[in-house]
């Protein structure tokens, strides 16, 4: 029950210690709680800033004022760009920065920042005034960008800024390895290179160096330094290049042999052996990789001297797609030892608000109406342990890890806690101003956060563990509209009321008009007027019997008015079979009846659908009801608007589906499950999930859609679009 569930919520809220030290935007801010009698003058005194500087970070007070308990930010002036000798300045130590990543940021060696800051090898403390370069600029967030050239591989990508290709690939996973776009940005790690290691010396080309400058340098044959260097190109060597200079007591045994079988390939002998095509290649010259002759005999480099689990080094020999980690559904949980799945859950309840109406009520909350904007939290939690209930019964161990997100201070505080770094993935924070907090934590930890309701924040296109759940108009309007032309493929479609004043109408006619000229699609734009029917109608063809009817607009009025309209005179064209095709808006519209959807045969692609006729979807339903006591519905019910004090559950079912994407394809595919997560056709309830890279190195968008067709024999169908 939901008076249940509240009360569960408030006693399992936990509080940690706080987290004194943020970063937004490359700035540090102290959290700072105002307390009762403070003004803004004396928290500037007391702090070293101006009132000004206060409410430029904090900007809504200029309209609440300082208010007692709320937690505001205060910057950080210990001398943040204070030079020091001319050549250094002061860094503030943010939550989760280390040495090597606050060294890499402002272009220097590790050891060169340890000189500097003595006694830093021990670690960091937040809020530590450190020393940093000001002659280089700082780099973002420890990469360079690389723009991909034609003919370039991640391999050659790699051998030419020394990093192993699964690097590259780790830094960039909406990146295909296959099939890399040319005059694409892609982002290069930062690698510390060491001077040497058990088998090699890293040497950096001088101006006029070469491959033979090398070979007397170093005392070696010219073939084994080419030879620990596949893939560089001689003929033009870079200044700062990195070449791997074989030690002299290095292996020589360096090779097994194999004889090619018949209908073996390059590839599937890389396979075999776990090394990289391009390794297998450079160790042959003198073969023909690409049309491998049965009985060749080819050299295979051990894969033993590669460092599956070891740093990045440079040497190129170990620079391959064979690093890189394929996408795989070998996860076995329970061979895995069936270890509890940690799921963090941050909902603004506004824990106290509620507790205090509970008590004001005097039967603790029996009578109590809640919040609505705590209600939808706790419909959507319920959703959770649902789902969670439900692949608990199938064997799974979840634990769920609930945090009151209202404030903004516990927020930061259960993030700092040490005991978040057992989370598997993290679901929410709700609120925007609370999700750079969240993304800072998930580029901490390397753990998925998923925001499941605020909308899509620009940390996403840097930070490739954030996952923006919730629809983006801006990002799934141009899959709305190719769903809706992918219908129109082989029929005759008249675009009405292309004419439309509308912005957002415009760029849909447009749209729809370019994509269908791409297909070969011909269009006939119609404006309908009811009171000239015969128009409309002298557009349709009775031949083949195929019409498509688009209107890209959410216009109630209009719509009202033309399909009406066109229902009422469609009699007078028995043989022209019609679809009309409209946005999945339209369901909550209540001045059109649903039988005149039924008569025209009507299509709308959007967000969310419930098929109540899914045996799995009514049994989810009769679950949440029972436990629950309300009805769940999708966002989008059918042909009703929801009140917030109505008995629905608008949120329930997103939660469900939530926790049931997102902890099933865990279960499923093991600890790096976001590579797969396309992959897990989950059993959703009202949604259909598809996941879209916003950048080669940044988070995912969901464009999942649904169609809902009202057949002309009353049937209902729901389909997902696949997009």
């Amino acid at each position: 029950m939901i008076r249940t569930a509240i009360i569960s919520i408030l006693f399992s809220i936990s509080l940690v210690a706080t987290a004194q030290i943020v970063t937004e935007n490359g700035r540090a801010y102290r959290l700072y709680t105002v307390v009762k009698g403070e003004g803004l003058y004396r928290i500037g005194v007391n702090h070293g800033v101006s009132q000004e500087e206060i409410i430029a970070a904090n900007p809504q007070l200029k309209q609440t004022g300082l208010v007692v308990g709320d937690v505001i930010k205060i910057p950080i002036k210990a001398s943040e760009n204070q030079q020091v000798n001319g050549t250094f300045t002061t860094h503030v130590v943010a939550v989760g920065e280390t040495a090597y990543s606050i060294s890499t940021r402002y272009g220097m060696r590790l050891a060169e920042f340890y000189a500097l800051n003595p006694g830093t090898e021990a670690g960091l403390a937040v809020g530590r005034a450190v020393k940093v370069k000001t002659t280089a600029a700082p780099s973002s967030g420890g990469f360079r960008l690389h723009t991909i050239a034609a003919g370039e591989t991640l391999y050659s990508i790699g051998v030419k800024y020394g990093v192993k290709a699964n690097d590259i690939a780790a830094a960039n996973p909406a990146l295909d390895p296959s099939a890399l776009p040319v005059a694409t940005a892609i982002r290069i790690p930062n690698t510390e290179i060491p001077a040497e290691d058990e088998h090699f010396y890293y040497h950096h080309i001088a101006p006029g160096e070469t491959l033979f400058a090398l070979c007397t340098k170093y005392d070696h044959l010219q073939e084994k330094i080419i030879e620990a260097n596949a893939g560089i190109d001689w003929n033009a060597l870079q200044i700062g290049q990195v070449v791997a200079i074989p030690k002299k007591l290095a292996k020589t045994e360096e090779f097994t042999t194999h004889e090619v079988k018949r209908k073996e390939t390059l590839y599937s002998i890389s396979r075999l052996y776990g090394i990289a095509v391009e390794n297998i290649a450079a160790a042959n010259p003198n073969v023909d990789t690409k049309n491998l002759p049965k009985g060749a005999i080819l050299q295979i480099p051990y894969r033993a001297l590669q460092p599956k689990n070891e740093p990045a080094t440079v040497n190129p020999l170990f620079v391959g797609n064979d690093a890189i980690v394929p996408v795989s559904n070998s996860y076995d949980y329970r061979a895995d030892g069936s270890p509890t799945i940690n799921v963090g859950i941050m909902l603004p309840f506004d824990a106290e608000r509620e507790m205090r109406q509970m008590h004001e009520s005097g039967n603790d909350g029996e009578a109590a109406v809640y919040h609505f904007k705590s209600r939808r939290y706790i419909e959507f939690f319920e959703g959770i342990k649902l789902a969670a209930d439900s692949l608990g019964k199938a064997g799974a161990k979840i634990a769920l890890h609930l945090f009151d997100s209202s404030n903004r201070l516990n927020v930061a505080n259960a993030l700092a806690d040490e005991r978040s770094a057992q989370f598997d993935m993290l679901i929410g924070p709700a609120h925007l101003e609370n999700m750079r907090l969240a993304a800072e934590w998930s580029a901490r930890q390397k753990r998925p956060v998923i925001f499941p309701f605020a909308q899509m924040d620009s940390t996403i296109n840097d930070n490739p563990y954030l996952v923006q759940a919730s629809v983006v108009d801006t990002v799934t309007g141009a899959a709305q509209v190719g769903a809706m032309v992918d219908l129109c493929q082989g029929k005759r479609v008249i675009l009405l009321d292309a004419n439309s004043k509308s912005k957002i109408d415009i760029w849909r006619n447009q749209r729809i008009l370019d994509l269908c000229a791409e297909r070969g699609i011909e269009v006939v734009q119609h404006s309908h007027k009811p009171a000239q029917p015969e128009e409309f109608l002298n557009k349709l063809d009775t031949v083949a019997g195929q019409n498509v009817i688009i209107m890209p607009t959410n216009n109630e009025a209009r719509i009202n008015s033309v399909v009406v309209s066109i229902a009422s005179i469609m009699d007078q064209k028995p043989l022209a079979k019609i679809t009309l095709v409209g946005m999945s808006e339209w369901l909550t519209f209540q001045t059109i009846e649903v039988e005149v959807f039924h008569k025209l045969n009507t299509t709308l692609v959007g967000t969310f659908a419930i098929d109540y006729h899914d045996r799995h979807t009514r049994h989810v339903i009769n679950q949440y009801r029972q436990k629950n006591q309300s009805e769940p519905v999708a966002f989008t019910p059918y042909f009703q608007r929801l009140r917030p004090l109505s008995g629905f559950s608008e949120y329930g079912l997103w939660g469900y589906d939530i926790a049931l994407q997102f902890i099933g394809a865990r279960l499923k595919f093991g600890p790096d499950f976001m590579r797969n997560i396309n992959n897990f056709d989950a059993a959703t309830v009202q949604s259909n999930f598809n996941f879209k890279p916003q950048t080669n190195w940044g988070g995912s968008v969901n464009v999942g859609l649904r169609k809902i067709n009202f057949r002309p024999d009353n049937a209902i169908v729901v389909d997902n679009v696949n997009n």
